[in-house]
């Protein structure tokens, strides 16, 4: 018996209303399918952040030829950038310059918890890279205590000591990193931070993120930079940006709610109304042994069955037509939109419909008997 009557409404419902079924059924479609949009950009942007690569996710400065500022005073500003930009600091890379020796110098490092610490990414990639090289790493006691060790990269070839500023060091090792073992006139050596003296020279800055630097990441280091070296730098630009994620995310977030409520809205104008069209249907339903939790069993079956229809319509329509047109914009939206994931679109889209519906049906519900009884409702 219920069965039929549910059968018999929906069959009522799509006969009497067709127009209000089709604003309903549009306007469900284009809230779904917007809604799914906003949370694909979002995902895809995150994506793109996290999967960005080396190059990508490097800030970088370089002095004009002959330009150089002391460790003391690049120190000053690296502390600040750093703690600007906090853990998200993947590694940092700072470049000098020895002109009397001929020596190009390299500083690797990391900054973790507000500390600079050993980078031992970069560290483990250099010794499983380079097999053929000579003696050994410096040690983390060796780049935390500041000790006067170094290794060579090229043209220091079996020596044990050598001179950087004016300063003697240790030569604990002999590494030839490919792309950087040939250079004829200059020598090429890496030192702990910790190790390198106040005045010597530094030409160059690098700062790799985590993630994709944003614009307004990019301009802090850049006006450091530009103050630092006295607009004798080159700055270069990143090959491409994240948003702002946090402001952009909140915004998408933002209009995905505003579109989800226009729909909940939209559902209680548009089937409130249908609801108040059968008040005689209903208040007969009721006077005739009807329970209350039945009719409104009935009518919530009805509006799911609606909404559901429509859900599986926005999905054909966003997965077969908007998908394949937009993909070579947003990359990763094919990987994002699964199966799962439609799923839990679906049951969150289901709960909010499900709440509004029946607040629409116990409301016309708990007046149209009284009202029929009176001579009102529709006849």
């Amino acid at each position: 018996m219920f069965c039929k009557l549910f059968i018999l409404n929906i069959k009522r419902f799509f006969k009497n209303n067709r127009m209000m079924v089709l604003i309903l059924l549009f306007s469900q479609i284009i809230s779904v399918v917007v809604s799914l949009m906003a949370y694909g950009m979002i995902m895809n942007t995150k994506r793109e952040t996290e999967s960005a690569g080396y190059s990508e996710r490097f800030l970088d400065a370089s002095a004009y030829t002959d330009v150089y500022m002391p460790m003391e005073e690049v120190k000053d500003s690296l502390y600040k950038l750093l703690n600007q930009y906090g853990n998200k600091v993947r590694s940092v890379d700072l470049d000098g310059y020895d002109k009397e020796e001929k020596t190009i110098i390299w500083m690797h490092f990391t900054y973790r918890n507000n500390n600079i610490v050993m980078d031992d990414e970069w560290k483990n990639s250099i010794l499983d890279t380079q097999p053929n090289r000579i003696g050994r790493f410096y040690t983390d006691d060796e780049f935390y205590s500041g000790k006067k060790v170094l290794i060579t990269n090229g043209g220091y070839d079996d020596i044990k000591k050598c001179y950087i500023n004016g300063t003697e060091y240790e030569v604990v090792g002999h590494f030839y990193e490919e792309g950087y073992s040939g250079y004829s006139d200059y020598k090429v050596v890496e030192m702990p931070f910790f190790s390198a003296d106040d005045d010597l020279p530094i030409c160059g800055v690098g700062i790799q993120l985590a993630t994709l630097p944003t614009v307004s990441e990019y301009n802090v280091f850049a006006k450091e930079m530009v103050r630092l070296y006295d607009n004798q730098v080159n700055v270069y630009m990143p090959e491409k940006f994240s948003n702002d994620t946090k402001d952009m995310y909140k915004t998408y977030l933002v209009i995905a709610a505003i579109i989800l409520g226009m729909s909940i809205i939209n559902i209680g104008i548009v089937y409130g109304y249908i609801l108040r069209t059968r008040n005689k249907y209903n208040a007969i339903l009721s006077l005739c042994g009807g329970r209350k939790y039945q009719i409104v069993i009935i009518n919530l079956l009805e509006i799911i069955t609606i909404c559901i229809v429509s859900y599986g319509l926005a999905v054909l329509l966003f997965n077969n037509v908007i998908t394949p047109y937009v993909k070579d914009i947003f990359v990763y939206f094919t990987d994002i939109f699964d199966r799962y994931l439609y799923e839990d679109f679906l049951a969150i889209y289901l709960l909010a419909v499900i709440i509004c519906a029946v607040y629409n049906i116990l409301k016309v519900l708990n007046k149209q008997t009284i009202t029929f009884i009176r001579g009102g409702g529709r006849k």
